[in-house]
């Protein structure tokens, strides 16, 4: 699968158990983090490697983290048949690196919102790598709480907030302990699955846990891109 980010060609290939990049990932956060030749960075759950790809592509000193073996694999392949080098390491979040600190770290981390119902459909392996956790945002509020330890004073920290998931919690969080800045917004399509138990994701929207809305004949969510700094 080829993709081009900001004049970057990546070509990748692709795992079942891996979650394939969406626009999420190759278009609304990849077309907005700036990376700099030389700077550290870290691309926390990576998946396919995407991001980490791209970052090495800029120049950067690049490390990767992913709590699958699949997706570890694949991400090392990846970046051997883009001829770039990722130190890429097995671990949840940032544990593989417990001792660093980073100039730029990347979290593209699940928020998707898996009723019940969909789950039963699901391989373990692609739960892991699409649920976001207790209240579908879990693994994003540590990556929050987390990330300063691993921040010299001036670092950036990107992640996306997606409204499919309980983004209000994660708003607070950003407010309370960085500067945030909103580098891009993306409103798209959901994915296939939430029209397998629409009724299930329509309620949890009324309810104001979520946020879905029609457009024509789909139903669409945003996301919102943030470059965060530590506050001073």
């Amino acid at each position: 699968m080829k993709y081009t980010i900001q004049g970057k060609d990546i070509d990748l290939d692709l795992n079942k158990f891996v979650f394939k990049p969406s626009p999420h990932g190759s278009s609304a956060l990849g077309s907005s983090i700036k990376i700099s030749p030389g700077e550290k960075v870290l691309d926390v759950g990576t998946g396919t490697g995407i991001l980490a790809i791209l970052s090495a592509k800029f120049g950067g000193n690049v490390s990767a983290t992913d709590i699958l073996p699949q997706a570890v694999s694949l991400t090392k392949s990846n970046a051997k048949k883009n001829d770039v080098f990722i130190d890429v390491r097995l671990g949840n979040l940032f544990e593989p690196f417990s001792h660093k600190k980073f100039d730029v770290i990347i979290a593209n981390i699940p928020q998707e919102n898996l009723s019940p119902k969909v789950k039963e459909f699901l391989s373990e392996e692609s739960i892991i790598s699409m649920d976001g956790g207790e209240d579908d945002n879990n693994l994003l509020l540590k990556v929050l709480k987390s990330a300063p330890a691993f921040m010299f004073p001036d670092s950036k920290l990107y992640i996306v907030v997606y409204s499919l998931s309980s983004f209000r919690k994660i708003l607070k969080e950003i407010t309370e302990g960085y500067e945030a800045k909103m580098i891009n917004f993306y409103t798209g399509p959901v994915k296939d699955f939430v029209y397998s138990d629409i009724e299930w994701y329509l309620n949890k929207s009324m309810s104001g846990d979520i946020c879905i809305y029609k457009n024509g004949e789909e139903y669409w969510a945003d996301l919102f891109v943030f470059e965060l700094k530590l506050k001073r």
